[in-house]
């Protein structure tokens, strides 16, 4: 054994510290290991995965938070058009990223 740790496939491990670090407060945390997620969600599952796109929706509602809002926005449509391709318009998953993308739009 070398003493490396393997992390392809441990996005999903990235995603929930993206998580944690979120409901903590640690924002910059948070958004170093959403980015994390994303960039290995993307390689491992594609762009437009719902897995992938659960952490592009956090990404946005983490800009939202420290008031980035371009960034929160451009995370959003990104998500819905994906979603609504994936899921269909009806979904509440999607319906959740039409309701962040309204507020954000509203604030």
């Amino acid at each position: 054994m070398n003493g490396k740790v393997d992390i392809d496939g441990l996005h999903w491990v990235f995603h929930n510290l993206g998580n944690l670090y979120s409901d903590q407060g640690k924002l910059v945390e948070a958004e170093k290991m959403y980015i994390r997620a994303l960039d290995s969600k993307e390689e491992a599952l594609g762009p437009d995965h719902t897995s992938t796109l659960d952490t592009v929706h956090n990404l946005g509602e983490l800009y939202r938070d420290q008031s980035k809002l371009a960034e929160a926005e451009k995370m959003y449509i990104r998500a819905l058009a994906s979603k609504e391709m994936a899921l269909g318009s009806k979904h509440t998953s999607t319906l959740n990223t039409v309701n962040n993308l309204g507020t954000l739009y509203a604030d």
